[in-house]
């Protein structure tokens, strides 16, 4: 009887041990399993875009901004294109969003760095845009109604499907009194789905300002 317990108690180390052993092998199938599902089975498409900051050298025309854009998908994004733009008729009966394609200075480039560009599973890739606004430009395209006139960004990419999408958004409101500009405010207040058609006309989203509010700033027209 004593030497049945004996072996007893010698198989009990064994056992735990065969166990863990089994639940370790399990667990990793299981993550092998799951990781293989995210890899190739289960498709999240998500490029978010997010302005951080517009600033206006009204005085020397000068227009810089910066967009973010991050992907949380699991599969890779480009972004085709990213353009500053002013709400202006520009010779037509309606308004509509015009790029702003002059550059600063022959060494600078619009957009940098150049679009397309490919934003990977996971990453994040901030562009910088610089162009020129003529100040009177900018003052001949007034909203009267909403007292001032409006820069916006137009952003179009492709998701890893093939799919294209245009994004059309006011981002700053250019404040307008007696005819000269005056200063600027934010008119977006939150991060946009770049794999969404949108079209966004003035004056914005109207949201209360909150940490996804870009930096906004434009100094007096002499």
């Amino acid at each position: 009887m004593a030497q049945t317990d004996t072996q007893s108690s010698a198989r009990q180390p064994w056992h735990a041990w065969l166990n863990l052993t089994t639940i370790a092998t399990a667990s990793a199938l299981l993550l092998s399993l799951l990781s293989f599902y995210r890899s190739y089975v289960y498709i999240n498409q998500q490029l978010d875009v997010t302005v951080t900051e517009v600033s206006y050298g009204t005085n020397q025309g000068e227009l810089y901004m910066t967009v973010a854009f991050s992907n949380s998908g699991n599969r890779d994004a480009a972004v085709l294109r990213v353009e500053p733009a002013l709400w202006s008729r520009r010779g037509k009966s309606n308004p509509g969003w015009v790029a702003l394609t002059e550059q600063v200075h022959p060494d600078i480039s619009v957009v940098r760095p150049k679009t397309p560009l490919i934003v990977k599973s996971g990453g994040i890739e901030v562009v910088a845009l610089s162009t020129i606004l003529n100040p009177a430009d900018a003052e001949r395209a007034q909203v009267t109604s909403e007292g001032g006139a409006f820069l916006g960004v137009r952003v179009a990419s492709m998701n890893s499907d093939g799919n294209l999408y245009l994004l059309e958004h006011p981002v700053a409101r250019l404040l307008i009194d007696k005819g000269r500009i005056q200063g600027a405010d934010p008119t977006i207040h939150q991060t946009l789905p770049a794999f969404v058609d949108l079209q966004r006309t003035p004056p914005g989203d109207r949201l209360t300002p909150n940490k996804k509010t870009p930096f906004v700033w434009a100094d007096a027209h002499d």
